[in-house]
């Protein structure tokens, strides 16, 4: 899982990254906002942690833009400033999550793992649904060699006007 890390406050964006690396996730690190987002807009992200107060550009208007770009994006949110106010705004423009400072990187470790079965979860939905495709118009479901055939025999014989048992 590929994570975009954008966090101007240096001790936290090292220790972040750090922390996600030694876990086994692919991380980006930015110091700005702009940095931030065009690191997004050069490649594919499926996380951008953010946080919420940068010079220039908000997390908020970060989370849109991610949003607008790729709505499949998970997004979550950082703050040592935390009002309810951000909070609902931030989870209205479909942030994943929204933490407040200092908090336990197992908190977000455990974000992410959550995020991570998701998209374990739609990549099996989606083979699945292909694989069903294939048995769209069949009745008998199945890949032994003996279905195939049984399959193969049904569609010689649909052919014509004969009586079957």
């Amino acid at each position: 899982m590929k994570i975009l890390l954008i966090e101007d406050e240096k001790i936290t964006r090292i220790s972040l990254t750090n922390t996600l690396k030694k876990e086994g996730y692919n991380i980006v690190s930015a110091e700005s906002g702009q940095e931030g987002l065009n690191l997004f807009h050069s490649d594919n992200y499926q996380v951008v942690i953010t946080d919420l107060r940068l010079p220039k550009i908000s997390g908020i208007e970060i989370l849109k833009r991610v949003k607008e770009k790729s709505p499949e994006c998970s997004v979550i949110i950082i703050t040592a400033y935390a009002t309810v106010d951000t909070a609902i705004e931030s989870l209205k423009y479909g942030a994943y999550d929204y933490i407040t400072k200092p908090f336990s990187p197992d908190r977000l470790l455990s974000i992410l793992s959550h995020i991570k079965n998701f998209y374990n979860l739609l990549d099996e939905n989606l083979t699945l649904r292909n694989k069903l495709k294939n048995f769209e118009n069949n009745i008998i479901v199945g890949n032994s060699k003996p279905i195939i055939n049984l399959i193969e025999t049904i569609k010689l014989v649909a052919q014509h006007e004969y009586t079957a048992l």
